[in-house]
C-alpha cells in the first residue's frame, strides 16, 4: 500500500472528487432499499467517511495540518470498528451498545441538579419505541466493547496501520508541548516563520482509508454490487499505489450506469 511516488495535491483532489461522487451514488443505492440495522450502520459509516475526507482537504487548504492528522486518526478508528463489527457480524450488538451509551450520557445531564434545566428540546425527547427499547436494555445491559485498534490491525495483518497511522496520529489528538506552534505563525504571519512538516502523506493515507471503508462497507452489506463499481474501487487503489489513472474510465462508466440502472440488488439469504 506504500506508493512509489506521492502525487500533487491537485491530482489527489481530482481523484477525491470522483470518490465523493461514487460514495454519493452508493448512498443513493442504499436508499432505494429498506435497510436493516446492519445496512444502516454500513451506510452511515460510508457517509461519515466521505464527509471526513472532504473535511481533511478543507483543513489542508487553510494550513491546519495538525487537524488533518486528527481527522485521519478518526477515519482509521472507524475503519477498524467497521472491520471488527463486520467480520464478527456484531452489528446488532454494536447498535444496542451505542444506543445504551448515548442514552446514559443524555440521561446523566437530565438527572443533574445543576444542569438538568439545559436538557430541553426535541433532542432530549425519546419516542415510545425508544423508551421501550431502553427498558429492555436496562434489564439486560449490552456487554459489547469497543475493539482495540492494535488487535484489529493484527487481525488484518496490517500492523503498520496501527503503528504508523492510528498511533502516530494520536500524537496530534492528545495534547503535546508544541501544540499550536505552527498555528501561531499561521495566524500571525510573523517572520521568520519556521519550517513545519506538512507532508502529503496524510492526504494519501486518508484517501486510502476512506477507500477501505467503502470497500468493506460494500463487502459486509446485504447487497450484490455491479462489477464496474468494484473495478473502480480497485483502480483507485492502484492509483494510490502506482499513479495509474485507469479509474477515470471506470468512473465515467459508473456515472452513466447510475443514470439508467440500479447498482445493487439484495442478496437473497
Amino acid at each position: 500500500m506504500e506508493p512509489k511516488t506521492y502525487q500533487t495535491l491537485e491530482v489527489y483532489k481530482e481523484v477525491a472528487d470522483t470518490l465523493y461522487a461514487v460514495s454519493g451514488i452508493v448512498l443513493f443505492s442504499f436508499a432505494k432499499h429498506d435497510c436493516d440495522t446492519k445496512n444502516t450502520i454500513i451506510r452511515n459509516f460510508i457517509a461519515r467517511s466521505s464527509m471526513s475526507l472532504k473535511s481533511i482537504f478543507a483543513l489542508w487548504d487553510i494550513n491546519d495540518f495538525q487537524n488533518t492528522w486528527i481527522l485521519y486518526r478518526s477515519l482509521v478508528d472507524r475503519m477498524f470498528h467497521l472491520r471488527h463489527v463486520g467480520t464478527k457480524n456484531e452489528f446488532i450488538e454494536f447498535d444496542d451498545w451505542s444506543f445504551f451509551e448515548q442514552y446514559k450520557s443524555q440521561n446523566r445531564l437530565k438527572s443533574d441538579k445543576e444542569f438538568k434545566h439545559e436538557a430541553v428540546g426535541w433532542v432530549y425527547e425519546l419516542s415510545t419505541e425508544q423508551k421501550d427499547r431502553m427498558r429492555k436494555l436496562e434489564k439486560q445491559k449490552p456487554i459489547w466493547k469497543r475493539p482495540k485498534a492494535e488487535d484489529v490491525a493484527k487481525d488484518m495483518e496490517m500492523e503498520f496501520l496501527y503503528k504508523y497511522g492510528y498511533d502516530f496520529a494520536s500524537k496530534h489528538v492528545h495534547p503535546m508541548s508544541d501544540d499550536g506552534h505552527q498555528d501561531f505563525y499561521t495566524i500571525t504571519k510573523l517572520e521568520p516563520s519556521p519550517r513545519f512538516p506538512s507532508h502529503i502523506t496524510v492526504i494519501h493515507s486518508s484517501m486510502m482509508t476512506a477507500l477501505l471503508i467503502l470497500q468493506d462497507g460494500l463487502s459486509f452489506s446485504s447487497f450484490k454490487w455491479r462489477p464496474v463499481l468494484l473495478t473502480y474501487l480497485d483502480e483507485v487503489k492502484n492509483f494510490l499505489i502506482n499513479g495509474d489513472k485507469s479509474y477515470q474510465l471506470s468512473f465515467l462508466k459508473l456515472a452513466n450506469l447510475f443514470n439508467s440502472e440500479t447498482l445493487c440488488e439484495r442478496i437473497i439469504p
